[in-house]
């Protein structure tokens, strides 16, 4: 101790004050520690309990997954549960067996945590044997020289941060060597009541430089820094005898709390304020508990998991205080009645100390790897809270520098998003501003709630966030979707004209359109040959008529004329009339004939479309013609006397008709007497209806001919209309 420091220790009996210019962080109080209640008792033995509540959650992370199934017999140090998931993103560390034993129970057991809830636990029964297994990291003695080496050993063993933060070790450190320059050390212990850490560094002081050395040789680390509060004399001196050889400092800071916080401890050893919105790895810090590495040298030069830790059994309630090495999974209550109560403990009692500790739920729920006290302090009368006064103490004992007074403001009036913006996430929760304000207001509870709050706001928006992202990209796949969509349909159709195309050229090359465009030719050139001659169309237009077209009306013309002789033939069908039917055949013949002939010079082909109907018409089986066809002939012939001479055809032919049934009826007159009457009104009959079927067919013929007149004009109007362009 320095002359300063004699100085301040004098002032501050007058001027209480003066205390707070013993160390460089701001506020700080200087509560009753009651240490001596633990720390003058030497440790006791282990003590094997009757069942052992192993919770698959131990630590900031996701739960542990179970390989043990009930009734299986294990070992010390056998593994019971492994990371359900990928550890370095899940945080998540293993379990393992405290003592020997039979698994009896996987189910739902009170947690020791405040929120009181349960959890899924491993309920082993220890069979008093303590039968172990060696060596059950299978380390091979040689010490870890990367971070990587160092990190995989604590993973295995389950080490986590054992000063209260439950943060799992091998996730604080970086995977780059040399990126911490500087190992802090600490052994404050500020909390009251609590002596584990300082008995652990009088008995345990070179396990804790050793694991402290091998720590900083995997991380490069160029400085070790312990620091030890001056309430623990005979813990400086064992620590500095352990460390006498090495290159590890050893200083003494003032016994104030908060002073075991990390960034209290930090700017207290190094001058190096850590920033709210960083952490100290980030500046090339690492600070680990006493206890933490002493569990890493037993890992890496043992291979011994985390199965036990040291923990102060201490409280005004109690008669016998001590410290024990207890096994993880030891139930409170066991440990708080080894300690002799003094009364029933019909109260709760307490994890940690009595500034940031909490009542368990049940006295029943276990030590867990972050236990350093189980604290029975009866209870005391409650004080009522007041109104707030506005004195401001709260705000000159916050070791963060924060408003302590506004947040409480606005935490109760619920307007959480101005109390975040006072860094309430800051507060370490030490306790401080509660322990001083004179009317009696549990800050800290209101602070927990905002925090809490504040992060189920932040959940909610997350959680909006993703849906308003997940409908826009559902919008947009569909979007994405219908153009994909358009445009495979603008690819086909253009894939279709481009074969349709193909088509066209290759159908245009093939021989039988090279052989129909020579016949064209050939037929445009006899027809210029036949206009050369004089030949002229005799329809009055300039263009002529095709040939095979003529050879359709004709066989028309044919088909019209055995219609008409079948017709008046049906009066009769015996022998007698056949003769007159021939004659009328021939007649009509002869007259369609010189028809053809006169044509064929004169008519040329011109339509191909006309070709091909005409063909079709001319292709059909039925025996009576088209009025089109007849009409086509009546239009496209020159001759004036065309339609008379098949008006006398038709004449001659209904005229042999009559001459046939006069002839049938005189010859059979000499046989059938009496059928002489009925005879001739049936010819008479019939001849009557063969001149009203004349005359329909007539009108049928001239409603033709008109028709074809109109399409005959709309063919040549486009006819010329196409050699115009």
């Amino acid at each position: 101790m320095n002359f300063f420091m004699l100085v301040v220790k004098q002032l501050s009996k007058i001027y209480p004050s003066a205390k707070r210019w013993a160390y460089r962080f701001h506020g700080g109080v200087f509560p009753r520690y009651n240490k001596s209640l633990s720390a003058s008792q030497p440790i006791r033995p282990q003590l094997i309990p009757e069942k052992l509540i192993l919770p698959l959650q131990q630590q900031v992370g996701l739960p542990a997954c179970p390989i043990v199934q009930v009734g299986d017999k294990v070992k010390k140090n056998q593994m019971l549960a492994k990371p359900s998931k990928d550890p370095q993103k899940a945080l998540s560390v293993p379990i393992h067996a405290p003592t020997s034993g039979t698994i009896i129970a996987i189910e739902e057991a009170t947690l020791a945590h405040p929120s009181g809830l349960e959890g899924v636990c491993i309920i082993l029964q220890p069979d008093g044997a303590n039968q172990a297994i060696e060596n059950a990291l299978e380390v091979d003695g040689s010490l870890p020289k990367t971070p990587v080496a160092l990190k995989s050993v604590l993973l295995k063993s389950g080490i986590v941060g054992m000063g209260g933060a439950g943060f799992p070790t091998y996730a604080k450190l970086p995977n780059e060597r040399g990126r911490i320059h500087t190992l802090l050390i600490n052994g404050a212990e500020c909390e009251p009541f609590i002596t584990c850490d300082d008995l652990l560094m009088q008995t345990q002081a070179e396990a804790i430089i050793k694991g402290a050395l091998v720590t900083a040789e995997a991380l490069g680390a160029e400085r070790v820094i312990c620091g030890i509060e001056t309430n623990k004399p005979a813990a400086i001196q064992a620590m500095k005898k352990a460390a006498a050889s090495t290159s590890v400092e050893i200083k003494e800071v003032a016994t104030v709390y908060p002073m075991g916080g990390q960034k209290q401890l930090t700017l207290e050893l190094t001058g190096i304020e850590t920033p709210h919105d960083s952490h100290a790895v980030d500046i090339g810090l690492l600070m680990m508990n006493v206890a933490t590495l002493t569990a890493i040298y037993r890992a890496v030069s043992a291979g011994d998991p985390l199965t036990s830790r040291l923990v102060t059994v201490s409280g005004l309630g109690l008669e016998s205080p001590f410290n024990m090495d207890v096994m993880i999974g030891t139930p409170f209550n066991s440990l708080a009645q080894a300690a002799k109560p003094k009364v029933k403990l019909d109260y709760p009692l307490v994890m940690g100390g009595p500034m940031m500790g909490f009542q368990v739920k049940s006295n029943e729920v276990p030590v867990l790897k972050t236990t350093n006290c189980v604290l029975a302090n009866p209870p005391e009368p409650v004080d009522m809270q007041m109104p707030c006064i506005r004195c401001g103490e709260c705000m000159d004992v916050c070791p963060v520098n924060l408003l302590p007074q506004q947040m409480y403001w606005y935490s109760q009036a619920h307007e959480f998003d101005k109390v975040e913006k006072l860094q309430v996430f800051d507060c370490i929760e030490c306790g401080c501003c509660s322990y001083v304000c004179p009317s009696h207001i549990p800050l800290v509870q209101y602070y927990r709630h905002a925090k809490s709050e504040i992060k189920a706001i932040h959940a909610e928006e997350k959680a909006v966030e993703l849906a308003k992202q997940r409908h826009e990209f559902k919008l947009a796949r569909i979007e994405r979707e219908k153009q994909e969509r358009e445009a495979r349909l603008r690819a086909k159709k253009e894939a279709v004209k481009q074969a349709a195309a193909k088509t066209e050229d290759s159908s245009e090359k093939t021989p039988a359109k090279k052989a129909a465009g020579a016949a064209a030719a050939a037929r445009a050139a006899a027809a210029k040959r036949a206009m050369q001659k004089g030949n002229k169309p005799s329809s009055g237009s300039d263009k002529a008529m095709p040939s095979a077209r003529l050879k359709a009306i004709e066989a028309a013309k044919k088909a019209a004329q055995n219609s008409e002789l079948e017709a008046g033939s049906t009066a009769s069908k015996k022998s007698t009339t056949d003769d007159a039917k021939s004659k009328a055949r021939q007649a009509a013949q002869k007259a369609a004939q010189k028809r053809a002939q006169k044509a064929k010079t004169q008519n040329k082909p011109t339509n191909k479309d006309a070709k091909t109907n005409l063909k079709s018409e001319s292709s059909s089986p039925t025996k009576e013609p088209s009025a089109e066809a007849l009409s086509l002939d009546l239009t496209q012939t020159s001759e004036a006397t065309t339609a008379s001479k098949k008006e006398a055809a038709r004449k001659a032919a209904m005229q042999a008709a009559r001459s046939a049934a006069k002839k049938r009826k005189a010859s059979s007159s000499d046989h059938q007497v009496s059928s002489d009457k009925p005879s001739e009104e049936r010819t008479d009959n019939q001849t009557h209806q063969q001149d009203e079927n004349s005359d329909k067919r007539q009108k049928a013929m001239e409603a033709a001919r008109k028709r074809a007149k109109q399409r005959q004009a709309e063919k040549n109007q486009a006819a010329d209309n196409q050699e115009n362009t």
